[in-house]
């Protein structure tokens, strides 16, 4: 399947000029149908699209109905909406984008719809998920923008970087997410269709899409960020290459060697898909480069599922940072990805399928899987490894975290424990107190219990404190003593032995400066 350029050109003008943008359809549906659209509810939408006013002043209303909503029109219809006829209007609805139904109307067959990344609109192509409309899925299905998606976009650094790769671009949302700060960009993917309509998401937003084998080659290409689509399992299309980053939303679903779905099943078993993307990223990372990897892995029975991940992680040329967001047991995991591919777990043809999963899952001691992001950074001298658990719905929020926390962890690494005292450390400006009251003992009023710190921006790094490290915190100031001399200073006036205060106050600076609470 091949989407020609006429026809993107056609698109994209049509587009413009009806403002088929997010918000250009929040405009026409207004705010509770509009997110009624995209919690997959669409009733309210059709609503707002149908009623004579919306029919008589707004254009944009029948593209929405065709194109979101699924309404089948016919080629008249579609010729004056998108302002095209003859040749061109046949192409267009040749072009595998629509599909003609035996009463002579056309239905869209593709999910074409807005999208914005945090760099203005921009439009993407995928397969029809028959959330507003019924639709099959298709063994190679392209998946859409979804929550996935948006977890690794919001979790991406944005400094500008030379080269990109991005490992399973599916529908090509992280490619041209990189076309804002990478100037050159190979999109892999396992799958054809993948890679197809991948390309025409990057074509249909202006991004240069490169020939194979065109891109390294500085004379073939035009200024400006331009992408190479190469098709292909895992590193093999990329063998002889380096990357300033990797960005990956590999098919990672933990399961069994069987595919079903190529946009969700790797072939490896288990969580082979994350483990093959953790062991082999830092040989395609220039030194300092960095790699934003989305994972999944498996909690074993009896087992501290931390020790399974190490195990993953080359002894040394990397830093690495595992952020795990959620984690389910394994009769959640498996309704929900089977609710994902349309299989309903309680329409009885469908149990013999669920239960060889599970069964699976119990053969291997699976009791829980987690889900997030693996950070990775290739460095000189042995490899460290960081593991922890944001599971707040911030926590996946770190795209502006993630480079930074890098330097945070280097000093961190370098400083002695003295040298950490010595350092003159001030609040974050993010940083935000807690202080917890409850009902006081002898029933007159309340008292305070716990306090707590942590960022406004990052809410997840989220710190129990006493009475005596906030009032350290608070005496904290560039300009003023280190966080040792003030901790001293304070023991001092209460009387405290420094040297029962000192490790317990070391510990805590260490977490609260790597979580960026304090910073120089």
């Amino acid at each position: 399947m091949t989407i020609s350029v006429p026809v993107l050109e056609t698109l994209r003008s049509a587009f413009l000029r009806l403002n088929y943008t997010i918000d250009g359809v929040h405009e026409l549906l207004g705010d509770d149908a509009f997110q009624a659209l995209f919690r997959h509810e669409p009733v309210p939408a059709w609503l707002a699209t149908t009623t004579p006013q919306e029919r008589e002043t707004s254009p944009l209303a029948p593209l929405v109905r065709l194109l979101l909503l699924g309404e089948p029109q016919s080629a008249e219809e579609i010729s004056a909406l998108f302002d095209v006829a003859g040749h061109d209007l046949a192409d267009l609805l040749d072009s595998e984008i629509f599909q003609m139904e035996d009463n002579g109307l056309y239905r869209v067959a593709l999910d074409v719809r807005p999208a914005n990344t945090g760099f203005g609109n921009q439009w993407v192509f995928s397969d029809l998920d028959g959330a507003l409309f019924p639709a099959a899925t298709r063994k190679d299905h392209v998946l859409g923008v979804g929550e996935a998606s948006l977890s690794l976009l919001r979790a991406t650094p944005l400094d500008t970087v030379d080269s990109l790769l991005d490992i399973g671009t599916g529908c090509g949302i992280q490619a041209l997410h990189g076309s804002h700060y990478a100037q050159r960009i190979i999109a892999t993917d396992l799958s054809p269709r993948c890679c197809e309509l991948a390309a025409a998401t990057l074509a249909i937003n202006g991004v240069y899409v490169a020939p194979e084998g065109g891109l390294l080659q500085e004379k073939t290409v035009p200024s400006g960020p331009r992408v190479e689509i190469r098709q292909g399992p895992w590193f093999d299309p990329v063998a002889d290459h380096e990357f300033d980053a990797i960005v990956a939303n590999p098919p990672f679903v933990v399961a069994s060697e069987k595919i079903t779905h190529s946009y969700r099943d790797s072939g490896l078993d288990l969580d082979g898909a994350t483990e093959l993307m953790v062991r082999q990223s830092p040989q395609y990372l220039k030194e300092g480069g960095h790699a934003t990897i989305l994972g999944a892995w498996v909690h074993e029975q009896g087992r501290d599922y931390r020790a399974r991940l190490a195990q993953w992680v080359p002894s040394k040329g990397v830093d690495v940072w595992i952020v795990e967001r959620d984690c389910v047991d394994p009769a959640l995991y498996v309704a929900t990805w089977m609710k994902d591919s349309g299989r309903d777990p309680a329409d009885p043809q469908w149990r013999d399928y669920a239960a060889q999963w599970l069964g699976h899952l119990a053969d291997h001691s699976v009791a829980g899987i987690g889900f997030g992001m693996v950070f990775m950074r290739k460095a000189t001298g042995p490899s460290t490894l960081l593991i922890e658990e944001l599971t707040a719905p911030e926590g996946d929020a770190l795209a502006a975290e993630s480079l930074s926390r890098w330097e945070r962890w280097d000093n961190l690494q370098q400083w002695s424990t003295d040298e950490l005292l010595s350092q003159r450390f001030a609040l974050s400006p993010q940083a935000v107190f807690v202080d917890t009251a409850t009902p006081s003992s002898n029933g007159l009023g309340t008292e305070n219990s716990s306090h707590s710190v942590y960022r406004s921006d990052i809410p997840s790094f989220r710190h129990t404190i006493d009475e005596p490290l906030r009032a350290v915190l608070n005496g904290l100031s560039r300009d003023g003593l280190s966080a040792g001399d003030v901790a001293e200073l304070l023991c001092t006036v209460q009387g405290w032995d420094w040297d029962i205060f000192r490790p317990a106050m070391c510990s805590a600076l260490h977490a609260l400066y790597l979580h960026g609470i304090i910073t120089l």
